[in-house]
Protein backbone atom coordinates (compact mmCIF):
# COMPACT_ATOMS: atom_id res chain seq x y z
CA UNK A 1 0.00 0.00 0.00
CA UNK A 2 1.42 3.40 -0.85
CA UNK A 3 0.73 6.14 1.52
CA UNK A 4 2.47 9.67 1.04
CA UNK A 5 4.31 12.14 3.65
CA UNK A 6 5.52 15.82 4.00
CA UNK A 7 8.03 17.80 6.72
CA UNK A 8 7.78 21.86 7.04
CA UNK A 9 9.09 24.12 9.11
CA UNK A 10 6.94 25.32 12.44
CA UNK A 11 3.35 26.91 11.82
CA UNK A 12 0.37 25.18 10.48
CA UNK A 13 1.41 23.06 7.11
CA UNK A 14 -1.65 23.60 5.08
CA UNK A 15 -4.02 20.40 6.71
CA UNK A 16 -7.00 21.17 8.71
CA UNK A 17 -5.30 20.68 12.29
CA UNK A 18 -1.94 19.71 11.67
CA UNK A 19 1.69 21.91 12.58
CA UNK A 20 4.97 21.41 12.31
CA UNK A 21 7.50 20.41 15.17
CA UNK A 22 9.37 23.59 17.34
CA UNK A 23 12.75 24.27 17.10
CA UNK A 24 14.98 21.50 18.19
CA UNK A 25 16.28 24.10 20.92
CA UNK A 26 12.44 24.46 22.40
CA UNK A 27 11.59 20.43 22.06
CA UNK A 28 15.15 18.77 21.73
CA UNK A 29 13.24 15.49 22.58
CA UNK A 30 10.36 13.25 21.72
CA UNK A 31 8.68 9.80 23.39
CA UNK A 32 6.60 7.98 20.59
CA UNK A 33 4.69 5.15 21.26
CA UNK A 34 2.76 2.99 18.74
CA UNK A 35 5.51 3.92 16.47
CA UNK A 36 6.01 2.97 12.92
CA UNK A 37 8.90 3.70 10.30
CA UNK A 38 8.03 5.23 7.08
CA UNK A 39 10.26 5.44 4.18
CA UNK A 40 9.76 8.40 2.04
CA UNK A 41 10.33 7.05 -2.09
CA UNK A 42 9.31 10.19 -3.71
CA UNK A 43 8.29 13.60 -2.87
CA UNK A 44 8.40 17.25 -4.03
CA UNK A 45 10.60 17.63 -1.06
CA UNK A 46 14.32 17.89 -1.11
CA UNK A 47 16.21 14.83 -1.47
CA UNK A 48 17.60 15.18 1.96
CA UNK A 49 14.13 13.82 3.30
CA UNK A 50 14.32 10.66 1.39
CA UNK A 51 14.76 7.67 3.77
CA UNK A 52 13.01 6.40 7.24
CA UNK A 53 11.35 8.55 8.95
CA UNK A 54 9.96 7.90 12.59
CA UNK A 55 5.92 8.12 12.87
CA UNK A 56 3.80 7.83 16.41
CA UNK A 57 2.01 9.04 19.28
CA UNK A 58 4.33 12.10 21.14
CA UNK A 59 3.23 10.82 25.00
CA UNK A 60 3.98 14.54 26.35
CA UNK A 61 2.25 16.44 23.51
CA UNK A 62 -0.21 13.91 23.30
CA UNK A 63 -0.25 13.72 19.00
CA UNK A 64 0.93 12.47 16.70
CA UNK A 65 3.92 13.30 15.04
CA UNK A 66 6.60 12.45 12.08
CA UNK A 67 10.18 13.13 12.68
CA UNK A 68 12.33 14.52 9.63
CA UNK A 69 15.04 11.60 8.21
CA UNK A 70 16.51 9.34 10.61
CA UNK A 71 20.22 9.77 10.71
CA UNK A 72 21.21 7.82 13.57
CA UNK A 73 19.40 4.47 15.57
CA UNK A 74 20.51 2.71 18.75
CA UNK A 75 18.33 -0.73 18.76
CA UNK A 76 19.44 -1.20 21.93
CA UNK A 77 18.10 1.71 23.89
CA UNK A 78 15.75 2.53 20.91
CA UNK A 79 16.81 5.49 20.00
CA UNK A 80 17.25 7.40 16.76
CA UNK A 81 18.75 11.13 16.03
CA UNK A 82 17.00 12.57 13.01
CA UNK A 83 18.14 15.47 10.48
CA UNK A 84 17.00 17.93 12.53
CA UNK A 85 18.71 16.90 15.46
CA UNK A 86 16.13 15.84 17.87
CA UNK A 87 15.89 12.66 19.39
CA UNK A 88 13.19 10.57 19.12
CA UNK A 89 12.51 7.92 21.71
CA UNK A 90 10.59 4.63 20.76
CA UNK A 91 8.47 3.41 23.40
CA UNK A 92 6.74 0.00 23.65
CA UNK A 93 6.09 -2.16 20.20
CA UNK A 94 5.45 -0.79 17.13
CA UNK A 95 1.60 0.15 16.45
CA UNK A 96 -0.52 2.34 14.80
CA UNK A 97 -1.96 5.26 16.12
CA UNK A 98 -5.09 7.73 14.15
CA UNK A 99 -3.40 10.67 15.65
CA UNK A 100 -0.25 9.50 13.81
CA UNK A 101 -2.00 8.54 11.02
CA UNK A 102 -3.64 12.34 10.48
CA UNK A 103 -0.71 13.83 11.15
CA UNK A 104 0.61 11.72 8.04
CA UNK A 105 -2.42 12.64 5.70
CA UNK A 106 -1.96 16.22 6.31
CA UNK A 107 1.45 15.68 5.37
CA UNK A 108 0.60 14.37 2.32
CA UNK A 109 -1.78 17.01 0.86
CA UNK A 110 1.23 20.05 1.15
CA UNK A 111 4.48 17.76 0.13
CA UNK A 112 2.93 14.89 -2.10
CA UNK A 113 5.96 12.84 -0.99
CA UNK A 114 4.96 9.30 -1.54
CA UNK A 115 6.26 6.90 1.03
CA UNK A 116 5.62 3.06 2.30
CA UNK A 117 5.32 1.76 5.62
CA UNK A 118 8.98 0.04 5.93
CA UNK A 119 8.53 -0.81 9.69
CA UNK A 120 9.48 -4.33 9.11
CA UNK A 121 12.52 -2.97 6.67
CA UNK A 122 13.50 -1.21 9.56
CA UNK A 123 13.58 -3.64 12.38
CA UNK A 124 15.64 -5.91 10.39
CA UNK A 125 18.16 -3.63 9.05
CA UNK A 126 19.36 -2.31 12.51
CA UNK A 127 18.67 -6.10 14.21
CA UNK A 128 15.98 -4.60 16.48
CA UNK A 129 15.19 -7.58 19.33
CA UNK A 130 11.13 -7.36 19.42
CA UNK A 131 11.19 -10.63 21.82
CA UNK A 132 13.63 -8.73 24.10
CA UNK A 133 11.35 -5.24 23.55
CA UNK A 134 8.13 -7.05 24.59
CA UNK A 135 9.15 -8.56 27.72
CA UNK A 136 9.93 -4.85 28.92
CA UNK A 137 6.44 -3.49 28.68
CA UNK A 138 4.63 -6.61 29.76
Amino acid sequence: MENKIVDQGLMTVGAPNIWSQPPVGVEPAKWLESWQIYKVISSKSPMENFGFHFIGYDIRCRQGAVSSKIDQFDPAMMRGVTRSGRIYQLVGMPGSDPDAQHTINGWIQVNQAVVQNATQEFIQNYHVDLDRLSLLYL
